[in-house]
């Protein structure tokens, strides 16, 4: 079984038929844009690749040779795989934060387009309202789970002042 009908097995099987045939339509066939673009791609890696390859296959084969030969050779090439190693966790850090960072400005515009929106909408007096209410409700909240804290943490002050006077007591 090839790829593409492993692709075209799939994609039939995870999507509605509309969304399927869109996709087959113009991805998946052998003339589609897309695979057309990825062909020409394709070719000019290889015709690159090709062209290169007498140039780089001498000195690669030196290089290996000299780090068989060699105890500097032995050594350098785990600190060159480190190296890379590190280039590409930092690139991929990068790439994170970069995503992350365009989620996190697109939720925050999406939330203030919302709010604009919601203003918009209710006019601006029902939503300074609306807003005042919702206030309230959220201090009122706040307050009770205040309380609940400081009844919890007083308890937990008294086992640990009871411990401690049951505890000097028995060192007596």
């Amino acid at each position: 079984m090839d790829v593409t009908s492993t692709l075209s097995h799939l994609v039939s099987s995870l999507l509605p038929p509309d969304k399927a045939a869109l996709v087959h339509h113009h991805i998946l066939r052998a003339d589609a844009p897309l695979q057309v673009y990825f062909a020409a791609a394709r070719k000019s890696v290889t015709r690159s690749a090709g062209a290169l390859y007498p140039y780089l296959a001498p000195v690669i084969e030196r290089l290996l040779v000299w780090t068989h030969a060699s105890e500097l050779g032995a050594l350098l090439v785990p600190l060159a795989i480190l190296a890379v190693a590190v280039v590409v966790m930092n690139w991929i850090r990068r790439v994170l934060l970069w995503w992350t960072r365009l989620a996190l400005r697109a939720v925050f515009y999406a939330t203030l387009a919302a709010l604009a929106a919601w203003v918009w909408q209710r006019g601006l007096q029902a939503s300074v309202r609306d807003v005042v209410v919702v206030g309230g409700r959220l201090a009122g909240y706040a307050a009770v789970v205040k309380e609940i804290w400081w009844t919890e943490y007083r308890k937990y002050e008294d086992q640990q002042n009871m411990g401690r006077a049951h505890g000097r007591g028995s060192q007596r």
